[in-house]
């Protein structure tokens, strides 16, 4: 599942073909969260440390989760941490990669 949010003053509409090619694996699909509900469950920018086992952060956020990929184990319920956090995404393209394969 790849999740858009509204965090740039660009960001203010469903992202188009442009941006949702980043992310060309046929197996994802593309959600737009307008208010931002799943950064809010998650507990904001404040509890990303405590939402994967292993995180890779090159910046760090204010409020909102953004840029960041979690990568959960087959049959992961909702609330049990994710194996894998990386935020940028750009930057962390290869270990993202090697956790999805």
């Amino acid at each position: 599942m790849v999740v858009w949010e509204p965090v740039l003053l660009t960001d203010w509409r469903r992202p188009g073909g442009s941006q949702t090619s980043y992310v060309p694996d046929r197996r994802a699909e593309h959600f737009w969260d307008v208010d931002r509900r799943l950064s809010a469950l998650y507990g904001g920018a404040a509890n990303l440390d405590a939402l994967a086992g292993t995180r890779q952060k090159g910046f760090r956020m204010k409020d909102v989760v953004w840029d960041t990929a979690l990568v959960y184990p087959p049959g992961a319920r909702w609330g049990q941490p994710a194996k894998l956090l990386v935020a940028p995404v750009a930057k962390f393209q290869e270990d993202l990669g090697r956790a999805i394969e």
